[in-house]
């Protein structure tokens, strides 16, 4: 009776505990890099480092303003990046969790049974 439940719980409830899992860590993954908070602000300038600007030293307040959205950008550019390739492995290892979940029961009976006829792998 009690394989029975397990069994009830594994293909009904379990499976969607799974597909809860994957969603809750690629919420986590957006959230732990920012992505809604670094994408409106790509180009802004990094660290809010911007010089003032006046007729004296405008070549150089523009060029320092330049360097400053470009030190920005590749810093969120990198970020958004590792959140990608995050997001990309949770995907697959989440994909693999799913598909390989119904057949993960079928192991309990199929490995002794390997074992005892000594079958490899």
């Amino acid at each position: 009776m009690a394989i029975m439940y397990l069994l009830g719980w594994w293909y009904g409830q379990g499976w969607a505990w799974v597909l809860r899992g994957v969603s809750t860590r690629l919420r986590a993954i957006s959230q732990t890099f920012s992505v809604g908070i670094l994408l409106p602000t790509l180009f802004a300038p990094w660290k809010q480092i911007q010089s003032p600007k006046s007729f004296r030293n405008f070549f150089q307040s523009t060029l320092d303003n330049f360097v400053s959205r470009w030190i920005g950008a590749t810093v969120r550019l990198g970020m958004l990046l590792a959140a990608g390739v995050s997001t990309l492995a949770l995907m697959i290892g989440g994909l693999a969790a799913v598909l390989l979940w119904p057949l993960l029961p079928l192991l309990i009976i199929g490995l002794p049974i390997a074992s005892v006829l000594q079958v490899g792998f």
